[in-house]
């Protein structure tokens, strides 16, 4: 179980920076970029999946001061029975029938204990399977959803043929400086539009027949996505969600990543297009909104309506926007450099004092 401490201890200093996050978010919500918001949490997700960390850490203290006061500990002194000066043991007449008799009941409750303690000790030294067995379980179902999901976009998908329509892509495209070849399919079945696909991306709208200007800002929110690798972001959350299965701080952190996604999508967009197209941008997002049905997946694709309830909240920050002050930006480097050496010093159980303590010796103190 010397791997799961080392993990353990990972958990424990990711719960502790997701919530210096969560709490943060009070005091610089509306006063720096969304996209830091956004991002910042790839901070917290490296905590939660690197082992490694600076040799004299506060994690890395605490677990060894722990391992060396049990190593340390002395077992309790056991009684001798007095000895007198020819080598024999003294017991006295009167008591050795009693002796005798404890000494048979004390075996028998030993014998009825000792299952137990078996199936304990058992339990405790193999812990770490049942961990690896709800990891592997997880990880299949979410990807055994994300491949239904695919099917299900792939049954009615058809590629666009207008050349006129592939043309505004292309322009788009280029203007976002994107020189990949992107596809443009429409599937009746979806309800509003998204991207897929992890090396060859394609947008599907549920239809054709959209205005110029909605399909510029959809087309340009969906390659934004893709240029952000926002799908290969969500995925290295969900395997992060997998291996933490156990703390639900991983699991807050994960719904507030996917809603960061939307709002810093949404700020890089009209941060591309000018504050001046903030009213017709939500707009398109509202008309999205109201068409959005029932059938939703967030693993393998990005939206441009992904949750309903947010609308009010991400049309509010829509119509605010503006671009961040120099004095924004600076507090922006200020948090990151914090969040950065915070996750270092609190660190991780150190690999060598678990190695060292698998094999037998005492931890090496530092």
């Amino acid at each position: 179980n010397a791997v799961l401490k080392i993990f353990l201890s990972m958990s424990v200093s990711g719960g502790l920076l997701i919530l210096v996050l969560l709490l943060g978010k009070h005091f610089w919500q509306d006063k720096i970029s969304r996209q830091w918001q956004y991002y910042i949490w790839l901070v917290v997700v490296l905590r939660l999946l690197l082992p490694f960390g600076p040799e004299v850490n506060l994690l890395g203290k605490i677990y060894q001061a722990v391992d060396q006061v049990i190593t340390q500990a002395a077992p309790l002194p056991s009684q001798r029975p007095a000895i007198n000066p020819s080598g024999n043991i003294l017991v006295p007449a009167v008591d050795l029938e009693q002796n005798n008799e404890n000494v048979n009941s004390l075996s028998e409750d030993l014998t009825a204990v000792r299952p137990l303690q078996d199936i304990g000790t058992l339990f405790i030294n193999h812990v770490w399977l049942a961990w690896l067995v709800i990891v592997l379980g997880l990880l299949i179902r979410k990807i055994t959803i994300y491949q239904g999901f695919m099917r299900y976009i792939h049954a009615g998908l058809t590629p666009v043929s207008n050349i006129e329509l592939l043309d505004r892509l292309s322009i788009v495209a280029e203007q976002a400086g994107i020189k990949k070849p992107i596809e443009l399919c429409i599937n009746p079945l979806i309800s509003s539009p998204l991207l897929i696909g992890f090396f060859r991306p394609c947008i599907v709208l549920p239809n054709a027949d959209i205005a110029d200007k909605d399909f510029q800002y959809i087309v340009l929110h969906e390659l934004t996505h893709y240029k952000r690798l926002d799908m290969f972001y969500k995925w290295l959350v969900q395997i992060t969600v997998c291996l933490h299965w156990f703390n639900p701080l991983v699991h807050l952190m994960s719904r507030k990543i996917a809603k960061d996604c939307e709002f810093s999508c949404d700020e890089a967009v009209l941060t591309k297009t000018g504050s001046s197209s903030a009213s017709d941008y939500g707009k398109t997002l509202l008309d999205a909104m109201a068409a959005v049905g029932k059938y939703r997946e967030n693993l393998g694709a990005v939206t441009l309506s992904e949750n309903k309830r947010l609308l009010k909240e991400r049309l509010g920050a829509i119509m605010n926007f503006k671009r961040k002050t120099r004095a924004a930006r600076l507090l922006t480097g200020a948090l990151t450099l914090c969040m950065i050496l915070g996750a270092a010093f609190v660190g991780v159980y150190p690999v060598a004092a678990a190695s060292n303590h698998s094999s037998g010796k005492p931890p090496v103190s530092g």
